[in-house]
């Protein structure tokens, strides 16, 4: 028998299923064909195939870059960095057929190993692509190609993003829209042995969970108790001290030593 949905969900239009899938990186996909040049901001890319390396990229029928495409049968993926974010909304709004998108932006580029499409500096990764096959998909035509050369940023990317710099290093990622974010934390999952049952490793693991917050949740009622006696008693707690932010912890007259509100474990 099947459970009803939880109270709450909403449901919305067909068309909003797109936005739902996105937030991966987004890409300036450049292309080269008969002596002209294009750039244009692409959501829409997804690895297809490990061996061989296939990406396929979805780009809407009417675009400039979508004949440049199919004519030249080759493209580049550009992963802009933070700083081009007005850059990768402006590019959006201009159309290859009427401007030179790349000089009117005054993007400094350099030469592709495989494909005749430059390639932007201040991006993080480029992926060079000779498209294989064409597939129309509705108002879309999804472009699937083989990679022939990847280079990044060894700042931005070892063999996965990284985190650990300057959110100047990290790829934009689409929202809808004029909305963007950057990665912001990496989460590390726990790999169970071959041998673990998955059911029993999950209910250990939320277990564990659980137990970590009955903790701070005891840390912060008992934080909160002894600041409670010490106002009963008649003590005020140094608001200098507080603000100061000189020790660890805060330290009213009576002695007693409070963590500050943002060591408080959340309830």
């Amino acid at each position: 028998m099947m459970n009803e949905p939880p109270d709450g969900i909403e449901t919305r239009p067909l068309a909003q299923a797109s936005r739902i899938l996105q937030g991966g990186p987004v890409a300036l996909v450049t292309t080269f064909d008969r002596g002209h040049t294009n750039v244009a901001p692409i959501a829409w890319l997804t690895p297809l195939s490990a061996n061989p390396p296939l990406v396929g990229i979805a780009v809407e029928r009417s675009r400039h870059s979508s004949l440049m495409i199919a004519k030249s049968e080759q493209f580049a993926i550009n992963i802009p960095a933070r700083p081009l974010l007005h850059h990768v909304q402006y590019l959006g709004a201009l159309s290859g057929a009427r401007i030179d998108k790349l000089d009117a932006t005054q993007f400094e580029t350099f030469e592709a190993e495989h494909v005749d499409a430059p390639l932007l500096t201040g991006c993080l990764a480029w992926v060079e692509c000779e498209v294989q096959q064409v597939v129309p998909t509705g108002d879309h035509t999804l472009f699937v190609a083989l990679v022939r050369a990847v280079r990044v940023d060894p700042h931005a990317f070892g063999d996965r993003w990284l985190l650990h710099g300057s959110v100047d290093d990290r790829p934009l990622h689409f929202l809808g829209d004029h909305y963007y974010a950057t990665l912001d934390s990496e989460l590390e999952a726990r790999v169970p042995n071959a041998s673990d049952a998955p059911e029993r490793v999950l209910q250990e693991r939320m277990l564990e969970e659980l137990e970590q917050t009955r903790e701070a949740q005891e840390r912060r009622a008992e934080a909160l108790g002894a600041l409670e006696k010490e106002v009963e008693a008649g003590n005020i707690v140094d608001i200098g001290s507080m603000t100061a932010r000189a020790t660890e912890s805060w330290m009213t007259p009576g002695g007693l030593v409070i963590p500050r509100p943002d060591e408080l474990p959340p309830l």
